[in-house]
């Protein structure tokens, strides 16, 4: 028997010049249930009644996404945004960063500006060719640094080495207390691996986390399994100008770190 914990929405963005996404959630919805299935790759049917949980839910404010050439950057936020809210953006925006310059058919090891820090991570690159073109009339093209035409497809896999970060913090995501209270559970990120697809019309993205999560006082020990996806829906052409974030303040990517200032205050750290 295991418990699950579904959160879906849609992420609604513009883009607010050459690097920076105006963006917001709309239609959040969060449930959880119990299912028999233990394969947490694979459709859970429910065995019990399905539950909904509106703290998971995420608000609808305006917020920004910033990115350099490398992929993601940072976050602009509203001042008063609740810590666990800021945590959900980052995990479910996280799925946006590609992290690699236009390299194909290659295995690359770089610096990836993940949610648990700045991490070393093996990039497998690989650009296919599909069994017949995707003749199917989006009303647009994607336009990517991988510069894929029709019948074509990019393949991106990640797997980060989670001892090699800077920044390193632990895992906090959907944790109701501060990250500086002293908790009697101790959760650890034990594996991260993503999968991106990208062709001339589709971007598909998602990770899958490992967690190890221990009680101190009982010593019991739990396996979490996050699974995380974003995947593009549609392109319109927008209405009008996106609405400024308010009382906007500048957040890192960071898990559990709260605004740009307080991020800053511990020094660079690399575990080994």
């Amino acid at each position: 028997m295991s418990i699950r914990l579904n959160v879906a929405s849609k992420l609604v963005c513009q883009p607010k010049g050459f690097r920076i996404l105006s963006c917001r959630f709309r239609d959040s919805k969060a449930d959880s249930y119990a299912t028999e299935s233990l394969d947490p790759g694979t459709p859970a049917v429910p065995v019990s009644q399905v539950s909904r949980q509106e703290a998971y839910e995420i608000n609808q404010d305006q917020f920004e996404i910033r990115f350099t050439e490398q992929g993601l950057d940072s976050l602009v936020v509203n001042e008063n945004i609740q810590p666990r809210e800021l945590d959900m953006i980052r995990v479910i925006v996280g799925q946006l960063n590609v992290g690699v310059l236009g390299e194909y058919d290659q295995t690359v090891e770089l610096m990836e500006n993940f949610t648990q820090g700045e991490c070393v991570t093996m990039f497998w690159v690989e650009r296919n060719v599909i069994g017949h073109a995707l003749h199917v009339n989006r009303g647009y093209v994607l336009e990517t640094i991988f510069g894929v035409k029709d019948g074509q497809l990019v393949q991106i896999k990640k797997i980060r080495n989670l001892h090699m970060c800077t920044h390193k913090v632990p895992y906090f995501f959907g944790s109701a207390e501060s990250i500086r209270q002293v908790s009697d559970v101790v959760s650890t990120v034990s594996s991260s691996e993503s999968h991106i697809v990208i062709t001339s019309t589709e971007f598909i993205s998602g990770t899958t986390n490992v967690i190890n999560t221990s009680k101190v006082s009982e010593g019991m020990v739990t396996t979490l399994y996050e699974n995380i996806s974003v995947r593009l829906e549609s392109i319109l052409p927008a209405l009008n100008e996106p609405p400024e974030v308010k009382d906007p303040e500048p957040a890192s990517m960071f898990i559990g770190r709260w605004l740009m200032e307080s991020s800053m205050e511990d020094d660079l750290s690399l575990e080994v």
